[in-house]
């Protein structure tokens, strides 16, 4: 039996955001990642963190037991887990004090993303809401935001607060451009990354393939 590698950041559900456009393209998206030995993939589509994306959670359901079902009949030898990529906005607090968010793998942990031009005050403080209400915020590319390139004493800050740090791959290997690439490799030669993920959206740009960075690394 294969070691588990998991992949905690990966658009693979079909048809609900700018990942996998069909089933087909979901299923070959699970293919290359089990090619290249994941085992485990947490199926994250964007969610917008406010009440008027709550109706969303029915199509994730819906979609994640669809394509579950697929790999099992296709023998694809990938687990799926629910998850999400939440944008935090002023409003994702209000839902994480109801718990409403949709967690990674039925946890409490939230994979969270901001826009890339988000202030360092405003990610602190939202961070420091969502971790009072109870989740343990896992910070989505925290090397793409320019308030970290700026200042890469940030994820010390998150780090040492308890909150994860994940990477994406395609920083690591130069996909998003030198600055983005230079804040990845900080983060890593530091020793302040928890995890590495695809944060894959199809079957040939910024795919799920990770076999090169395994040799990265």
């Amino acid at each position: 039996r294969r070691s588990p590698m998991i992949d905690i950041h990966c658009h693979i559900l079909p048809d609900l955001d700018d990942g996998a456009a069909t089933m087909d393209e979901a299923l070959e998206m699970a293919r290359i990642a089990a090619y290249s030995g994941v085992t485990d993939i947490i199926a994250t589509p964007h969610f917008r963190g406010e009440p008027e994306a709550l109706e969303m959670l029915g199509d994730i359901d819906r979609r994640y037991r669809q394509l579950q079902e697929a790999l099992e009949r296709q023998s694809i030898p990938i687990r799926l887990h629910r998850g999400a990529e939440i944008l935090c906005t002023p409003q994702t607090p209000a839902l994480a004090r109801e718990k409403l968010l949709p967690t990674l793998g039925d946890t409490r942990y939230v994979l969270i993303e901001f826009y890339f031009n988000e202030s360092a005050g405003y990610m602190n403080q939202m961070l420091h809401d969502l971790a009072e209400c109870g989740y343990k915020p896992v910070v989505a590319h925290p090397e793409r935001y320019k308030a970290v390139q700026q200042d890469p004493a940030l994820v010390d800050y998150w780090f040492s607060t308890g909150y994860v740090m994940q990477l994406n791959k395609g920083s690591l290997l130069g996909s998003f451009g030198p600055w983005v690439q230079a804040a990845a490799d900080g983060i890593i030669h530091r020793g302040l990354a928890h995890v590495i993920a695809s944060d894959a959206h199809g079957t040939s740009m910024r795919t799920p393939h990770i076999a090169g960075l395994a040799h990265w690394l």
